[in-house]
């Protein structure tokens, strides 16, 4: 398993969750994919982003999605599935001129997109991934396959 940790603002931990690296059955070995702790809220990964962005920010769907967006020098925030966007994280956002949201290519996805959008109306603007995954667009394109997708969303 992979260990994710989840920070505060001051870099104090607030929670972990835990990746399976393994291509399996995830089921069938007893686990899912992705693992938190029984009981723990869904949070917002990354929330220093939040702090020392300027007017943009950058949601994924997803913690790994997060990391190589991060690697590019972008203040990102990742939500823990798709299913995970709160109303408290519309407040978290608000203030930003632009939000430029990450969702899968596939229907979950696009109902997170959505509903981000929605939420913040002025500001979020859904980036248009065609290969897959922010990581998987990453592996197969490198650097430039995702900041050509910036690139076409400011047009």
């Amino acid at each position: 398993m992979l260990a994710i940790p989840y920070l505060g603002r001051a870099g104090q931990p607030l929670t972990i969750r835990f990746r399976c690296l393994l291509e399996h059955d995830h089921r069938a070995h007893h686990h899912g994919k992705y693992n938190t702790i029984t009981g723990d809220p869904p949070r917002m990964y990354g929330v220093d982003s939040i702090h020392a962005a300027g007017d943009t920010i950058d949601v994924t769907e997803g913690e790994l999605d997060r990391v190589v967006l991060r690697m590019l020098g972008l203040h990102v925030v990742g939500l823990p599935g798709a299913s995970l966007w709160l109303p408290r994280h519309r407040r978290m956002l608000a203030g930003f001129n632009v939000v430029r949201v990450w969702g899968d290519p596939d229907d979950a996805g696009a109902e997170f997109t959505s509903k981000v959008c929605r939420s913040l109306p002025r500001s979020a603007r859904g980036m248009r991934l065609r290969i897959g995954d922010v990581s998987e667009t990453y592996k197969q394109g490198g650097t430039q396959s995702l900041l050509n997708v910036i690139k076409e969303s400011e047009k």
